[in-house]
């Protein structure tokens, strides 16, 4: 078996037999790849918590057949941050999760690599923002991943959308903006698209900063509620259509989402009963 080295951030990992764990690692040099981590789960390991989900490692590889071995890992950096806060942990897994399901094995992404590492760092640091990282990672993930959308011009008619226009709907079939007449009017031999998600013209602007923006600006970022749920939906729609595959940790930061604009909802009606009470 031949050797090599690489640089890599842990996505997951999983059981195998008695002892061992099958790690799935982005890596710099050769893209997605799984390999197994002979005695890991043994007290004694050599490995410890090196190749936890979320560690960037310096990696001693044994190429195989159908799988590699790892020999060696090194820490660069475990993001400890991360995990010593539960709900970056949430945000977190789901980034992982998406990069493991969008990615084809063996790949080489240099861009995606240093875009990971950015977002991963970026999380590490930020107190508040989680969901809205989230965001700016999904579109821009999107976006690295060939699918990048069209947000100032119809995607059916190529028309450019009014900045006056209230709404319109994002398709996510057709990766882009459809004007409401477009919307209505649907071309002949074609069915309609059920995969459309009403949009705001403030939120078309906030995700089209999103998109081409730094990451690392996230924290200074202030944003309107209505508006990042309404990126939040669209964004998890466009992901969901593209992937065709559960992703479980979406569904439970989805389920979050609800709570926490119900329990909103509740403290305005409360508020406002307060107000009018005699």
């Amino acid at each position: 078996m031949s050797l090599y080295k690489t640089q890599g951030i842990v996505l997951k990992s999983i059981k195998l037999g008695e002892a061992d764990k099958i790690i799935t690692i982005y890596t710099n040099s050769r893209g997605k790849i799984s390999a197994v981590a002979k005695g890991i789960r043994r007290m004694t390991s050599k490995f410890g918590s090196r190749l936890e989900p979320f560690t960037h490692v310096d990696l001693l590889v044994y190429q195989g057949r159908n799988l590699d071995t790892v020999a060696q890992a090194e820490i660069i950096s475990s993001f400890k941050d991360i995990r010593d806060d539960l709900e970056k942990v949430e945000y977190g897994l789901a980034m992982l999760d998406l990069v493991d399901k969008i990615t084809p094995d063996g790949e080489k992404d240099s861009q995606l690599f240093e875009f990971l590492l950015t977002v991963l760092g970026t999380l590490a640091k930020i107190k508040a923002n989680f969901r809205l990282l989230l965001i700016t990672f999904d579109i821009q993930l999107m976006s690295i991943s060939g699918f990048h959308p069209s947000l100032f011009n119809c995607v059916v008619c190529w028309r450019h959308l009014s900045a006056s226009s209230s709404r319109a709907k994002f398709s996510c079939e057709l990766g882009g903006i459809i004007c409401m007449r477009c919307n209505h009017t649907v071309p002949a031999g074609r069915e309609a698209d059920v995969n459309t998600i009403p949009i705001s013209s403030r939120s078309i602007d906030m995700l089209n900063r999103l998109l081409f923006m730094d990451i690392e600006e996230i924290s200074g970022i202030e944003i309107d509620q209505k508006v990042e749920e309404e990126l939040f939906k669209l964004t998890q729609g466009y992901v969901n259509y593209h992937l065709q595959v559960r992703l479980k940790s979406r569904e439970y930061l989805s389920k979050i989402s609800r709570k926490s604009k119900a329990e909103s909802r509740k403290r305005k009606n409360e508020k406002l009963g307060t107000k009018f009470h005699f």
